[in-house]
């Protein structure tokens, strides 16, 4: 199989910029604005983002199934793509939207848009995640795309929604108005950058067809036992950012007494951000991805520790500590997805049964499942502690919203690592894998 060019991977990287407009508008502003804009209660929220992820325990492997066993002219997984992104920002632009309705209706209208946004986001993000199975089988490229992929999901979408979502609010007479504006934009962008990833990657890689049944999803997920220890690493990482992205408007509005240092430290990050992607390829082809992935989340633990003992009038030494953790932090992200790949040719090695969208359906489901349960466990926390809306804080929230941004994530991060410590998939075996299966291959 010929080498990928960089454009080709530039291309298809473009769907996850696409994505990520959406996905981090909802993971960096949706509990804000039901809280402090929509006027949905904390408690409310923390029980919408965890029953919405029940729904997926259900939905996502059912995606991942018929995206198996969809054959067109197009392929297994672009024609989602495709036919996905619209329903997809629609549902989005439905999520910031503020209709005239009683407190019990309000609550209604967030559990249809947001659990019916979880369904579209399925939709488009597993087979989109699915084609980088398909797109190479070689190792280093995977972590390649992973790079490009996260350049564009962390780095370019965290300029945009941390960066610059809140100034341009900040324009208009209510936040109300000001946050479906914003979701109108990026809801456009994020359906052209989806059509163009879907008009130019490719499916290169010939693999068997699926043959496997319904029955066989809950099997080939748990005989999968790097999957399962990959899922759950990649559960505690999703929820390091999650927690310290949803509070940190509450941290800079409320802690610090000025809700426009978000903005400025977002911008502080993203150079940060920028250097990890740019790092990440030479220290994962040097080091290995796993390593990469271990170290790189113990660093994020100390760090976000660290930041906790730091005086609220240090903002250099907090936005300073703040940048080297977001920029170990790009090393994790960029690490799991491409060794999310590698899953697939060992489940297949392991059990004789193939299937792309099973694995990348179970990252999905377990990355929403942190995103819910990190929020859950935040907006509870914040209701627990007595937290009101556009009030002053009591010193038990002030105190939870400190822990939520800083201790909360180190504990995340530093269970990350330990679930590490149980991943099997080194260069070594996954050569051997690859030979074996190759020649299976050649012998049938």
């Amino acid at each position: 199989m010929l080498a990928l060019k960089q454009k080709d991977i530039f291309r298809y990287s473009l769907g996850d910029l696409g994505i990520n407009l959406n996905f981090q508008l909802i993971g960096f502003y949706l509990a804000y604005f039901y809280t402090d804009v929509f006027g949905i209660s904390a408690a409310h929220v923390a029980g919408l983002f965890l029953i919405a992820r029940i729904w997926d325990a259900v939905n996502d492997p059912i995606m991942g199934f018929i995206a198996d066993h969809t054959k067109s002219r197009w392929g297994r997984f672009r024609p989602y793509i495709l036919f996905g992104a619209i329903p997809l920002n629609l549902i989005l632009l439905a999520c910031f939207y503020t209709p005239e309705l009683s407190d019990t209706g309000k609550v209604i209208y967030a559990y249809v848009t947001y659990i019916t946004h979880g369904i579209c986001f399925t939709l488009v993000s597993l087979p989109y995640s699915s084609i980088s199975a398909v797109m190479t089988q070689d190792q280093q490229e995977r972590a390649v795309i992973s790079t490009y992929r996260m350049f564009f999901a962390v780095v370019v979408a965290l300029g945009i929604i941390g960066v610059g979502v809140k100034p341009f609010v900040n324009l208009f007479a209510t936040e109300q108005q000001g946050f479906f504006v914003a979701a109108c934009v990026l809801g456009a962008s994020s359906i052209i950058l989806l059509w163009t990833s879907f008009f130019f990657s490719k499916e290169r890689v010939e693999v068997p067809a699926e043959k496997y049944h319904l029955k066989d999803i809950i099997p080939i997920i748990i005989k999968n036992d790097a999957l399962l220890v990959l899922a759950g690493a990649m559960l505690l990482n999703t929820a390091v950012w999650v927690t310290g992205n949803a509070v940190a408007l509450y941290y800079f509005k409320y802690v610090l007494g000025n809700a426009d240092l978000q903005s400025t430290f977002f911008m502080v990050m993203l150079p940060a951000n920028m250097l990890g992607a740019f790092v990440t390829p030479f220290i994962t082809k040097r080091f290995g991805k796993l390593k990469t992935f271990m170290w790189a989340s113990l660093g994020v633990a100390i760090f976000s520790l660290s930041r906790h003992f730091i005086p609220d009038d240090q903002l250099t030494l907090i936005f300073a500590v703040s940048g080297i953790s977001s920029f170990a932090m790009m090393f994790c992200s960029i690490a799991q997805w491409g060794m999310l790949p590698d899953t697939v040719e060992y489940g297949h090695w392991k059990t004789g049964q193939r299937s792309e969208g099973i694995p990348f359906a179970f990252f999905s489901f377990m990355q929403k499942s942190a995103m819910a349960l990190a929020g859950s466990v935040a907006a509870y926390a914040m209701f627990l502690s007595g937290y009101e809306a556009n009030t002053v804080l009591t010193a038990s929230a002030d105190r939870t919203i400190r822990w939520l941004f800083n201790i909360v994530p180190a504990a995340y991060s530093t269970l990350c690592f330990i679930v590490l410590l149980f991943y099997k998939i080194d260069g070594p075996l996954y050569k051997k894998i690859i030979t074996e299966l190759s020649s299976k291959e050649d012998k049938s």
